[in-house]
Parts: C-alpha cells; sequence; structure tokens
C-alpha cells in the first residue's frame, strides 16, 4: 500500500515548538512545494459580481464553477475550511459565515469531509471568536468540527526556501498537515504590519503561538509570512471582495466595498486580483504607489515560486471586457 502524505504526518511525533527543531529535534522533510522554485505559466482566476446575481449562493456557485469546480477532491477525503479569525470582528475582518457555510456545502456535495479550523492572534480566545462572528453557529448548521487550534498538536516542516525562518522550518498544527485539501477563504484587507492581508498570509493562522509571536519580530517578518505558503498550499481559495479594507487592517480600517468574489488556485493571482480591486476602491498609498509586485510579500511569493510573477501571467474570467480592461490598468 502506498503511504500517502496523510498517513506519513499522522504518523510522525508531534513537535513542541520551531526553537527544540532549530536546536536539533525532529523536523518533517514532507513540503508543498519544489526545493526550487518553479513558476506557472499562468494563473487563473475567476471573478464575479455579486451585485448581479438574485442570492449570494448563486454568485459563490459560478465563481467556484467558473475556476473549474472542486473535482479535485475524493470521496471522504478530509477537507479543511480556512477561514481568517485573527480576532472576533466580523466580516470583513474574516469570512462571512454564510460563505462558509456555502462552501461546506459544495465540499460535501463533491464528497469530501469539510472540517473548520483556525487559530486567532495572541491571547485571544479562538473559539469565543468562532462564536462571535457566526462561524460556530455555520459550523452547527453545516454538522462539521470546529477546531481551535491553539489546543491542538503540531508537526514541523521543513523547506530549503524557507529561509526567513530559522532552521528553515515550520511548526504547523497537526490537523492542518493531516487535511488532504485545504480550501483558504480570504477577503482583501490592507495590513498594518504586512501590508496586505488576503490570500497568502491567511495561512498565518495555522503556524503554532509561540513561533507566530517570533515571527513578528525583527527582520524579514513580510518574507516570512510568504514562505509559510512553502508547506501549506491551498487547493482552492476563494476571496469574499464584497467587501474590504483599504486602509489599517487586518481587524479594522477603511470599509470598501469592491462588490467581487474571486477563485482559483495561484496564490499569487489571487492576491494580485485582490491588491486591484482595492486600488479601484482607493486603498492607501502603500498598495497603490510602485508595482504591486515590489510589495515585499509579493516580491518573496514571487523569488520562491508560490505563483505567477507577472500581472500578464494572470488569466481572468467571467469579467466583461471592460471591466477586465479596468482591473488591468490598475494590476501594475
Amino acid at each position: 500500500m502506498a503511504i500517502t502524505r496523510r498517513m506519513f504526518l499522522q504518523s510522525s511525533v508531534a513537535v513542541a515548538g520551531v526553537v527544540g527543531s532549530a536546536c536539533g529535534g525532529p523536523a518533517q522533510q514532507d513540503h508543498q512545494f519544489p526545493d526550487e522554485p518553479s513558476v506557472p505559466l499562468q494563473g487563473n482566476v475567476a471573478v464575479v459580481k455579486p451585485s448581479t446575481f438574485g442570492t449570494h449562493d448563486a454568485a459563490v456557485r459560478e465563481v467556484v464553477r467558473l475556476s473549474g469546480g472542486l473535482g479535485f477532491i475524493r470521496p471522504g477525503q478530509r477537507v479543511l475550511l480556512k477561514p481568517a479569525v485573527n480576532s472576533g470582528n466580523a466580516y470583513p475582518a474574516t469570512v462571512d459565515p454564510e460563505t462558509l457555510l456555502i462552501m461546506g456545502n459544495l465540499v460535501k456535495e463533491a464528497g469530501g469531509d469539510p472540517y473548520i479550523a483556525d487559530r486567532s492572534f495572541f491571547l485571544s480566545n479562538t473559539m469565543e471568536n468562532f462564536e462571535r462572528v457566526g462561524i460556530k453557529d455555520a459550523a452547527q448548521q453545516l454538522g462539521v468540527p470546529l477546531l481551535a487550534l491553539e489546543s491542538k498538536g503540531l508537526v514541523v516542516l521543513h523547506h530549503p526556501l524557507a529561509n526567513h525562518w530559522w532552521g528553515n522550518v515550520i511548526p504547523i498544527y497537526r490537523d492542518v498537515a493531516t487535511a488532504d485539501h485545504i480550501i483558504n477563504l480570504c477577503t482583501p484587507r490592507t495590513h498594518s504590519m504586512g501590508d496586505i492581508t488576503m490570500a497568502m498570509k491567511n495561512a498565518v493562522g495555522v503556524v503554532d503561538g509561540p513561533a507566530r509571536s517570533a515571527m513578528h519580530a525583527g527582520s524579514g517578518f513580510k518574507q516570512r509570512l510568504a514562505e509559510i505558503s512553502l508547506v501549506v498550499k491551498p487547493s482552492f481559495i476563494l476571496m469574499d471582495g464584497r467587501q474590504g479594507f483599504t486602509n489599517g487592517g487586518p481587524d479594522g480600517g477603511d470599509l470598501a466595498r469592491p462588490d467581487f468574489l474571486a477563485a482559483g488556485t495561484d496564490l499569487l493571482a489571487m492576491d494580485a486580483v485582490g491588491i486591484a480591486f482595492l486600488r479601484q476602491q482607493g486603498a492607501n498609498a502603500v498598495i497603490t504607489n510602485g508595482s504591486l509586485w515590489e510589495l515585499p510579500m509579493m516580491k518573496r511569493g514571487a523569488q520562491i515560486g508560490l505563483g505567477v510573477t507577472t500581472s500578464g501571467a494572470v488569466r481572468l474570467t467571467g469579467m466583461t471586457t471592460e471591466e477586465e480592461t479596468a482591473l488591468r490598468a490598475v494590476m501594475t
């Protein structure tokens, strides 16, 4: 019988944290991206305007369909629905529970076994935040497990390109590492420290708490944000851009209503689209001035092969010619 990634990780020994592993403790060699950057020729992103649909359910289903659907899910596979519950602040500071509910139903329809997991910011109770933002109710409606990751075991993953992390290792929660698929549910927001928080930065919630705290210290913070995705690669990304933050963030900021849903699998293409929509809404100078590909997180993501490296490589579907032309004008 072949040993799958999930079986391999489930048989491994949990490790207490990044400090022990960096000092010689065991570290898993299983990771998501090649040891050398491999840049895709094209990143496909489906985009719809949800205000033109009769229901939010119809809009989500259409953008998922346009993006290629969830046919990669096999019956019985465990599928992690990863929201961005950094705090107890409601959408767009985190995913709208209605969006989560719709995606959970789509996973079930595809034959998958969904569950929801995340960890909030330091000194914040994740389960309480789940309840405050409505995600606990959504999980109950779906009848799926809801996991507050701070109380869960760890595995430590190694990647040679994660060279802004100590010892090139990133400790993540076992319930994330053992998922067959991760569906990244994000919103388009600026971030006071990281510049942006969209698809790439949503991975922060799967990192062990002490390592996440240390991650913010010293130089290389924005590069470390990108490097998390070397060991945690989503199978699918849905960005709910009906609302977002054009300044401030991650938990509060200048509210905008870009009125879009975007779906795809390429982290950098998705974030480029999110940035472009925020630019249309009058985003802050940090993400508006200059090339979006020079933002440190985007630049590092391109260097390590997380996705496409130019706006020309982003293929958009679902938009009118006029809408696409206007978006590309600011996706520079």
